[in-house]
């Protein structure tokens, strides 16, 4: 799979309903049970799936992205036209 399906792939997971409410409802799970752990080491473990579920949402948005930009160069081989280069020039 190429950068531009893969960026298509994760542009369609983040805006997928179900993936955004699952997510959620674990980030509300883990910081309620984050708030209420009675040791250092419970906290410290769900600090890290909170961590983990930042990352995801993260590296899902930064494929998506370069998908994006993937796309858009594509589509300026094909068309012939070329971006702004720099320093511009005359």
């Amino acid at each position: 799979m190429n950068k531009a399906e893969r960026g298509h792939q994760a542009e369609l997971l983040l805006q997928n309903s179900l993936l955004k409410e699952t997510l959620s409802n674990l980030d509300a799970e883990y910081h309620a049970a984050w708030r209420g752990a009675k040791t250092v080491e419970a906290r410290e473990d769900l600090h890290r799936y909170v961590k983990v579920l930042e990352r995801i949402s993260s590296d899902l948005l930064t494929v998506a992205q370069t998908g994006q930009l993937e796309r858009a160069r594509l589509k300026e081989l094909e068309t012939g036209k070329k971006g702004l280069s720099w320093p511009l020039t005359k």
